[in-house]
């Protein structure tokens, strides 16, 4: 029991640190790479608490975004993936 104790009552874990800018909440961007076509689509930031882990929901095509739960419709994207699609945008 003394051991369990002394194992959660550390100092909280280490965040990783963000090597780009915060990106806004409403950011769409399209991902068109990658063996998952699951990811494949336009997606919206919607959380950026956790940066540079970004909360996002898949955007349909007439602009609303999706009000499922399941992982084809809510993911979380690390930076570099959301701007690695920025960029193939531009």
């Amino acid at each position: 029991m003394d051991l369990y104790r002394n194992m959660h009552n550390g100092p909280p874990p280490a965040r990783a640190e963000c090597q780009y800018p915060v990106l806004p909440v409403g950011q769409n961007f399209v991902v068109d790479f990658g063996r998952q076509k699951a990811l494949h689509g336009k997606w919206q930031v919607v959380v950026n608490d956790e940066a540079p882990f970004y909360l996002c929901q898949r955007v349909f095509e007439n602009g609303t975004l999706s009000r499922r739960k399941s992982a084809d419709h809510r993911r979380k994207f690390f930076e570099r993936e959301i701007y690695l699609a920025l960029e193939k945008e531009e």
